[in-house]
């Protein structure tokens, strides 16, 4: 008896992966609260609403609520942040510190790679009473923030080789007023993986990290922090320790070109602004940016993913031990296509290419070599404009 046998295909429509790049971490001060939070706890917030069904209050904990509330003003409820609360007993370093199990490596470790960007923030006036110590400020901050970037650092090295990138902002604390005596962060450092935030929404010793961490959470991975064109920030006040920002401007300048990421105003333009995403490294570093940092954590993330399903599978090699030509060119239009479905399509990067050279010879090494090069996109940071009159008669 004749038959009829209809079979559907699959893997033709070039499914993209998700990486899930507007997830971020905090990691600040805090205590056991009454609401029935345990200081170091890790959580999943989802909004102000659910910090508190979580157990965390404004009245026990208002340092951390306010991070919080500041994060969801710019990204909006429903955005994921992780969360962690650690006693004031813990310094900023020791958040840092990649041999702390207790600090950010704890948050990092439960959220299991999703976090992309993690801030930390500690209260000083905290810390020193429960220490019983006075906060050191060296070269114009709390010295445990300076620390606190070294440390990173290595725990930020420690998560990329364990395939779960992420890039780090630390709130600048205690800031003595004095933006001359701040240290050059472009000056002598590589940490590409570490920014550091000055400047706040109301007069004080801390940072708006929330609101920073929340507008990087509402853009895509290529978008600087500091473009104009998605709007101002949400907060109605800006701050460079005890000086409102409309009387230190040129404070917020001196504090920009030292590396740091801080406020700026626009003659004529409403509201306040980030002055960048720099890093604590050299301006010419090609990861220098937080925007260049997080579309090539997001092109890793895709290209482990791709990647490791070879691990192991068998490899076409031609009689000499050297590759077969057409299975390099299959291999690696798969990450291309990947990362131009994922990433190029969304205008994140201009073009991607992937070169594996068929002269290797794995037989011999049981190692694949693989060139993946990410055109990223450009910024119209200064833009030059002659302006004048015209005579059409002349």
């Amino acid at each position: 008896m004749g038959t009829v046998n209809i079979t559907l295909a699959n893997g033709q429509l070039g499914a993209t992966l998700q990486t899930n790049d507007g997830i971020t971490g905090m990691v600040l001060t805090g205590i056991t609260d009454t609401g029935g939070y345990t200081a170091g706890t890790p959580l999943l917030v989802t909004s102000l609403a659910n910090l508190t069904v979580q157990g965390i209050t404004e009245s026990a904990n208002p340092f951390a609520w306010r991070q919080v509330k500041e994060y969801y003003d710019e990204a909006g409820a429903g955005a994921q942040l992780y969360l962690m609360l650690a006693p004031p007993t813990m310094k900023v370093s020791d958040m840092a510190d990649h041999t702390n199990a207790n600090g950010a490596k704890k948050l990092l470790n439960f959220a299991q790679g999703k976090i992309k960007v993690l801030g930390i923030m500690s209260d000083d006036a905290a810390v020193a009473t429960t220490l019983t110590i006075t906060t050191t400020v060296t070269h114009g901050l709390n010295q445990e923030v300076y620390n606190a970037a070294t440390n990173m650092a290595v725990l930020a090295s420690d998560f990329f080789a364990a395939q779960k990138p992420f890039r780090a902002v630390i709130g600048a604390t205690s800031y003595n007023n004095n933006a001359a005596s701040l240290t050059d962060l472009t000056a002598g450092t590589t940490n590409n993986r570490t920014a550091v935030l000055l400047g706040d929404t109301g007069t004080g010793i801390a940072a708006c990290l929330g609101l920073l961490l929340g507008r990087i959470s509402a853009i895509p991975v290529m978008r600087k922090v500091s473009r104009v064109r998605t709007g101002a920030l949400s907060n109605i006040a800006a701050y460079l320790g005890t000086g409102a920002l409309e009387g230190v401007l040129a404070d917020a300048a001196t504090i920009a070109d030292k590396g740091f990421i801080t406020w700026l105003m626009y003659p004529n333009v409403a509201g306040y602004f980030f002055s960048g995403d720099d890093t604590c490294s050299a301006v010419t570093d090609d990861y220098h940016y937080l925007a260049h940092g997080r579309v090539i954590d997001k092109a890793h993330i895709l290209a482990y993913t791709t990647f490791v399903q070879e691990v192991d599978d068998e490899v076409p090699v031609n009689t000499d031990g050297t590759l077969d030509a057409g299975f390099c060119k299959w291999l690696g239009q798969q990450i291309i296509n990947q990362i131009n479905n994922t990433m190029t399509a969304g205008k994140e990067i201009s073009s991607v290419d992937c070169l594996i050279d068929p002269a290797q010879n794995i037989l011999s090494t049981n190692q694949l070599n693989v060139v993946l090069k990410i055109v990223p996109v450009g910024y119209a940071t200064d833009i030059e404009i002659s302006l004048g009159f015209n005579n059409p008669a002349a």
